[in-house]
């Protein structure tokens, strides 16, 4: 098994794709990526998940992209 072992990723551009099994671990948090409906990704891809204003009276709430739409946790 590889490890890497960083203190802080910049990506150049705006996407960083990892494959395989990604863990976290530690006690701080993960912060997703979010906005409003209109910020939504133009072309979604399943598997998506964002934290966002989503159909829920328009309260930010979890997110993900189920291949055909937008499903709130």
């Amino acid at each position: 098994m590889s490890e890497l072992r960083v203190d802080k990723i910049q990506a150049q551009a705006s996407t960083i794709n990892l494959t395989g099994i990604t863990t976290f671990s530690g006690t701080g948090s993960l912060t997703l990526p979010g906005g409003t409906t209109a910020q939504r990704p133009s072309v979604p891809v399943a598997g998506q998940i964002r934290y966002g204003s989503g159909e829920v009276s328009g309260v930010f709430a979890i997110e993900y992209y189920n291949g055909t739409s937008w499903i709130v946790v």
